[in-house]
């Protein structure tokens, strides 16, 4: 998964899923509402970033936005961690 800044927005990319591609949109403190490109997913998430000591992002948690999205996406069994 890439997290990436394009025209002053930021952009969550997964390398392997190349349908899952979507803008995050400040929700809460560290934490971001991911809006898909593709709607027809309806699996909207929340991107929870942890931040290391020096205040950059070092992990992410996600979960689906509603209840309502397929269980399939298991958004919530992933533990992104930052790669250099």
């Amino acid at each position: 998964m890439n997290v990436y800044a394009q025209h002053n927005q930021l952009w969550m990319k997964a390398v392997r899923a190349p349908r899952l591609v979507g803008q995050l949109l400040p929700y809460r403190g560290n934490t971001y509402a991911v809006r898909w490109k593709a709607r027809s997913m309806n699996a909207d998430a929340f991107a929870a970033f942890t931040l290391d000591e020096g205040g950059r992002a070092a992990s992410i948690k996600m979960k689906p936005i509603s209840p309502a999205t397929d269980f399939s996406y298991d958004f919530q069994d992933l533990d992104l961690q930052r790669a250099e």
